[in-house]
């Protein structure tokens, strides 16, 4: 059995806590904030997209840079920089955006996202956690046939594959959403992926750490700031927070999302990761909601019900890191959203604003890997938009990585009604 501390409590880091812990370790899970998944995992868009694991950096991107960079696209923005990390970073991105690269990353994702699905089917039958999980299914919404048939070759590449993805005329949409019968915008057709979900990321956080910390060898440090490691030669030897007061352990997992730059001294690996910024506002759901998720492809909003929520979700701006969040954007989220559904979006009280930075590699690829700077130290970071959905993947990965007593305990304790 292994000591080991795992930084952050999103998605990423409370998965790779409960899978270590699940495989015989001692895990201590270290959070800032008061509580799990308070920071990217808090208002993310629920969708569970099994099926698209598109890398950002692609042809299509590349063709439509030059008007994002001049600040035409309200879906992008793109904060300039005089910053070396920034301008490697960006280069590093268009060197991404060639088919093969993007094909070769696109694979790489839908990859880890299989396993992150497999590990969920396994875990709700383990757990029986419920996070308004559900098999919605998703439709994207191309809005002419020009954008349907560009989706065409990725439709078939993913099918060959093992994915069940469908073009669908609206018409077709409308059979099996009937709700987009009120929807404003313009639908040419649909991709409909049967086999996507969606699920509260938050509260998977939040009912995933209380299990176990119930069930197996689980300690939990919130509202506790990592400022670095000490080390005894070339390995890791203490986790280092900022009043000066030290955790000893094995090993280390760093899953701090966009915040892990703070430790690019000490963990060089994590360079490449810059925050990309997003938005959600989450309604009261109405009779008007639709059930299966929705993402609007011109504008790039993603849409979901949520138990007796309603969510949007959007918008990708590429920024300094802590540079915060731009209320207007709020209000460019929601202006947008209107247009579609106007039934749900004029008028109705916002139940939450979020924003929150994404960590984004320029290949959308996770960096999940040990540490060749400091021994001892694992990093799981990187993930982008897609946190959610490879968040199990990639602690199955990490304890693979780290390796695994030879006998693997059960719970603690069976689970007990009211757990």
């Amino acid at each position: 059995m292994a000591r080991i501390a795992v930084i952050g409590a999103g998605v990423i880091g409370v998965s790779s806590a409960y899978l270590l812990a699940r495989a015989g370790h001692e895990v201590t899970l270290i959070d800032a904030a008061s509580e799990p998944g308070s920071g990217a995992s808090a208002g993310n868009a629920a969708q569970l997209s099994w099926a698209y694991g598109d890398a950002m950096a692609s042809p299509a991107l590349l063709k439509h840079l030059p008007a994002i960079a001049l600040g035409h696209d309200p879906a992008f923005r793109i904060r300039w920089q005089l910053d070396p990390d920034f301008l490697l970073w960006g280069l590093r991105f268009l060197a991404n955006a060639p088919f093969s690269r993007w094909w070769s990353n696109t694979q790489s994702i839908l990859k880890l996202a299989g396993e992150s699905r497999s590990e969920l089917a396994t875990l709700l039958a383990e757990t029986g956690l419920s996070f308004n999980y559900r098999l919605a299914g998703k439709l994207h919404l191309h809005p002419d046939q020009r954008s349907l048939a560009a989706a065409q070759p990725a439709v078939l590449r993913k099918n060959a594959l093992g994915f069940e993805q469908r073009m669908l005329s609206r018409a077709e949409a409308e059979q099996i959403e009937p709700a987009l019968v009120y929807y404003q915008g313009e639908i040419a057709g649909a991709v409909y992926t049967p086999g996507d979900a969606l699920g509260d990321a938050a509260g998977f956080c939040r009912q995933l750490t209380r299990y176990m910390a119930q069930h197996y060898q689980v300690s939990l440090l919130f509202n506790r700031k990592v400022a670095g490691f000490t080390r005894q030669a070339d390995r890791f030897a203490t986790v280092r927070f900022d009043d000066r007061e030290e955790l000893v352990a094995d090993a280390a997992v760093v899953a701090a999302g966009p915040q892990v730059r703070l430790l690019a001294a000490e963990l060089p690996e994590v360079r490449p990761v810059r925050p990309v910024r997003g938005y959600s506002l989450t309604m009261q759901r109405t009779a008007a909601a639709p059930a299966v998720s929705l993402t609007d492809v011109k504008r790039k909003l993603a849409f979901a019900s949520i138990g007796d929520r309603f969510r949007v979700a959007g918008l990708a701006d590429i920024e300094r890191p802590g540079a915060g969040f731009d209320p207007k954007r709020f209000e460019a989220l929601r202006s947008a959203a209107a247009d579609v559904l106007p039934d749900l979006f004029h008028g109705g009280v916002v139940l939450m604003r979020w924003s929150g930075e994404r960590p984004m590699t320029p290949s959308s690829r996770p960096i999940i890997r040990p540490s060749e700077a400091l021994k001892g130290v694992y990093i799981n970071t990187g993930h982008g938009m897609l946190g959610w959905t490879l968040a199990l993947g990639s602690a199955r990965r990490m304890v693979e990585l780290i390796g695994q007593p030879a006998r693997c305990p059960g719970p603690s304790r069976q689970p007990q009604a009211g757990d």
